[in-house]
Formats: structure tokens, sequence, C-alpha cells
């Protein structure tokens, strides 16, 4: 039965100042009669998140850069100016980068400033030593709550290299809490093995048992558990097929938006022009299931533009979600 006082503007208003950041899913018209209190029951509000993943790739000596290959500080300002402008007017980006080194990441956090934050480490036995797969978000917005690096190895805890591995292999964790609402989001960023392919296979099976750890173990359960990546692994590989097999629990979250919906390119590893390397499908964004999110876009962005210079030899992939508040 509808109740008056549902209907008094001083409860109006403070349903509308609580609301300002959320939209209802679904909304739909209200017939005069039906109950306030009802139609907020019933109706999930959501807030909108943007995932973003880049393998800016990691500041290369001179002798180790590929032919086409500009310096780091040529990249730097084409990459800060990027996540600036595809992070500008969203109160909620998530930003999972990979190859990153210890100064890589302070002259990012310096270029984009305050209220720009990041969690991570380095993948080799000092804390600041080898690449990062960080993670950065907004601090005025949400409050990083916990945070860990796992090695893709069988010793997850401590700096190692796994199975067939070339190379240490990392994952950062954290869970997040937003000031305002108090939603809990999980974001992961990885970067799987170039060479090993058992390595990459048991990688995938690490990662989503982290995934339900984080989703499960860590208190009020996250509204959702997103990953980004560099998984050095087609679709057709073995890695990528155990990380979209029906029990694995993630979708790939460009499958989840209509091909034509879909913007900007395909590919997502274009080299540095180099004769034989071929551009690939190997950077992935992933939603952990079941889903309460909504997947609104999904793009592949350019890494360069008029002037030829490919600031990193991969594109950023992006998408956005309407999150269960």
């Amino acid at each position: 039965m509808a109740e008056s006082h549902n209907h008094h503007p001083h409860h109006q208003l403070q349903q509308q100042q609580q609301q300002q950041h959320v939209r209802p899913q679904n909304q739909q018209a209200v017939s005069p009669g039906s109950s306030l209190k009802m139609q907020i029951r019933t109706k999930h509000a959501t807030m909108p998140v943007r995932l973003i993943s880049f393998n800016i790739r990691y500041a290369a000596n001179e002798d180790e850069r590929a032919l086409a290959e500009q310096p780091w500080d040529v990249r730097c300002p084409k990459v800060c100016s990027q996540m600036r402008f595809i992070t500008a007017g969203h109160e909620s980006p998530f930003v999972c980068l990979q190859e990153s080194l210890y100064s890589q990441l302070n002259d990012i956090q310096a270029e984009l400033g305050e209220p720009w934050a990041h969690i991570g480490r380095g993948r080799e036995e000092g804390e600041t030593d080898g690449e990062f797969s960080p993670i950065f978000y907004r601090s005025d917005a949400w409050a990083c709550e916990l945070s860990e690096t796992r090695w893709l190895s069988k010793t997850p805890e401590k700096p190692s290299r796994g199975w067939d591995a070339a190379l240490n292999r990392i994952v950062t964790i954290g869970l997040f809490s937003h000031r305002a609402n108090g939603t809990k989001v999980v974001v992961m960023s990885t970067h799987f093995d170039h060479i090993g392919v058992e390595a990459r296979k048991n990688s995938a099976k690490l990662l989503i048992k982290f995934a339900n750890e984080w989703s499960h173990g860590k208190g009020v359960p996250p509204s959702v558990v997103l990953i980004g990546g560099d998984f050095n692994s087609e679709p057709d590989d073995e890695a990528y097929q155990m990380m979209t097999a029906p029990g694995s629990g993630m979708s790939d979250i460009s499958g989840l938006v209509p091909e034509r919906g879909h913007y900007g390119n395909h590919l997502t590893y274009t080299s540095f022009g180099e004769p034989n390397e071929h551009p690939q499908r190997i950077d992935f964004l992933f939603i952990q299931e079941p889903r309460t999110a909504q997947v609104e876009t999904f793009g592949v962005l350019a890494n360069s533009f008029d002037d030829q210079i490919r600031f990193s030899d991969h594109r950023p992939i992006v998408s956005d979600l309407q999150i269960r508040v």
C-alpha cells in the first residue's frame, strides 16, 4: 500500500541527493499510485566505472630498442596525455598498466598529479626492481583498502619464476571502496609470460583462483571483480581458453559488447614495425561471473597519431561499465 509520506517533497529531495551519482537500472514509467519505497526496493542503483589496460613498453636502453622505438622521454608525454584524456570527466577510472619500471611509474605519477594514486610493486627481489603491473586510480573518489602483488608461480607469495616462463610474472590486486557510497570493487592488473606455454596456462588458473579468493574472503563481497592485462595469448591460445572456459567464472568483456558496438581497432599489439613481428590481439579485460554490472562499451584505442611515433608497441583497451551500488 502506498504511504503518503513517501511523496513528501522533503523525502523526494533526500532521495534525489542520495542518488545524484547513481542511476537506477531498467528505468521505466511510474504509475501515479505506486509506492516510491517499492520502486527503490525493486531497482538497483548503479554507478559508472571505466576500466583501462595498457602495456606502456618498458623504458628500454638504446641498445635494446627496436628500430623505430623512441626513448621513454619522447614516449612519456604522449602516454600521459592519452591517460589524462581518456579518463577526463570520469570519477571512477581504473588504469591497469604493464611493463612499467619504477622510474616510469614516478614519471607518470608526477605527470598526472593529484588526486591520482597507484598500487603495485616490482616483480624482482626488491620492491622497486623490475617491471610493475600497477593500477592507477583516483584517490579522491576511491580508497584502497587492501592490495598485494602475487607471483604467477608455484610460490605466489614471494618473488619467483613459474614453470617454463622466461621471466618473473605478477598480478597486482587491489580492493577499493568508494568514498561516497561504500561500493567495493576488486581490480587486478597482470602480464603473462611471452615464452612459457605451461606458465601462461597455469597463470590463468592462478588468476581465476585469486579472483575467487578476493571476491569471497576479504570481508564485504565486492560489487565487481575486474581484470586488465597483457596475456601474451591470442584467443586460440590455451591460456585464453582457460580464462573463458564455462567453469572459469570469467567473461571477456569485449565479447559482452556487440561487435558493431566495438570502437577503434581490433588488434592490441602492434610492435614498433619490426619485420619479424606480427600484430596480434593479446590484451584483454575480464569480468568475474555471475555479474551484476552492465557492460556498455569496449574499444581498442590508437598508439600513434600524425607524427607516426608509436608511444608503445601495444594499444590501450577500454570499457565502460555500470556497476551495482
